[in-house]
């Protein structure tokens, strides 16, 4: 299953699994040592204490990009509002 990094609680990571509307915690030492917030991983449960989790690179990339492209089209849109601000 597929699982996105929420946050960091101290040494746990959230990660949330959205295809079954929940949560998993996790030691952060169980991660592969690339992972950040955002990042897309694979879940793969197994018998033993925890699941076995690896960075879905693709998945991740096309995230980032994702997020760039935003950022740029925000940056880049017209100044022109129909709001005026206070002084």
């Amino acid at each position: 299953m597929k699982g996105i990094i929420d946050r960091f609680e101290g040494d746990l990571a959230v990660i949330l699994i959205e295809t079954e509307n929940r949560e998993i915690h996790i030691p952060s030492k169980e991660l592969p040592a690339t992972c950040t917030v955002k990042s897309v991983v694979h879940i793969e449960e197994s018998s033993e204490t925890y699941p076995k989790i690896t960075l879905d690179a693709a998945a991740d990339q096309a995230n980032k990009q994702k997020s760039s492209d935003l950022r740029k089209a925000l940056l880049n849109r017209e100044k022109n509002s129909k709001l005026k601000r206070k002084k």
